[in-house]
């Protein structure tokens, strides 16, 4: 399909409801796709989405492509959530750092330690996180950071459904409301904007957009603001909220 079709599929509703069908399909692919090797997961995934990103910000909508991208992130979590839930923790191999999430998140739900609520922990390897994602969304016109976003939805997307798999009876809305903690969905729409203004520079070298810095700089406040307030909020209720709700509903081995 060509750049010229994808930008008339893209536009409108049809393009929001594109990006929601290409999260569902490409994850579905995707995880099949896993048992030859791993990495042709959220490589499959970013394949799907990235033509209509780079139409969006051709275009000059660089609002319209980080929407179609949280659109995109949202059919994908919901579908490797219930894939997951259905399969049963054997996909975990599939999965790159799945496994190694989910038990280093099942130690913390049993026990209220380590790095998912301690600044100590987590903050250095947050700000690796993000510096890694910048350069490789700023060397790539975004495509790499969608590929980084990829990887962490889809291990973070195992680790829900694990917690639905050891949900207690009567339980199971908690790790579907719970599981992925407001902080987290809040660095998604952060990094989204973030890899969205880091597009820009690229695009406009190789005359791919006309879109200006000065008219992503209102996009990249909401993107660090975004950042800011998940660290604020990490550090202050994931373990004061979040670790006592799923410690109480989810029975992990």
């Amino acid at each position: 399909m060509s750049p010229y079709s994808i930008e008339g599929l893209s536009s409108g509703r049809k393009g929001d409801l594109l990006a929601l069908a290409l999260g569902l399909g490409s994850t579905a692919i995707g995880l099949a796709l896993a048992r030859l090797h791993p990495i042709l997961f959220p490589a499959a995934t970013t394949a799907a989405i990235y033509p209509v990103y780079l139409a969006d910000l051709r275009s000059g909508r660089n609002w319209r492509a980080a929407r179609r991208v949280l659109l995109w992130a949202l059919s994908s979590s919901a579908t490797m959530i219930a894939l997951t839930a259905l399969l049963g923790e054997r996909i975990g191999p599939l999965v790159l750092h799945g496994e190694t999430y989910r038990r280093e998140m099942f130690h913390w739900i049993r026990t209220g330690a380590g790095p998912e609520g301690d600044p100590r922990l987590f903050l250095v390897p947050k700000l690796r996180e993000i510096a890694v994602f910048s350069a490789l969304s700023l060397s790539s016109a975004g495509i790499l950071g969608l590929f980084l976003g990829s990887f962490l939805l889809n291990y973070m997307n195992y680790y829900v459904g694990c917690l639905v798999i050891h949900a207690q009876p009567g339980r199971l809305w908690v790790p579907l409301v719970f599981g992925w903690p407001i902080y987290a969905i809040i660095r998604v729409v952060g990094y989204v904007n973030l890899g969205v203004v880091l597009s820009v520079p690229l695009l406009r070298l190789l005359r791919q957009t006309n879109l200006s810095l000065r008219e992503v700089r209102g996009q990249l406040a909401l993107a660090l603001a975004c950042i800011a307030l998940d660290f604020a909020l990490k550090a202050t209720v994931a373990n004061a909220v979040y670790w006592p709700i799923l410690s109480r509903a989810v029975r992990v081995p």
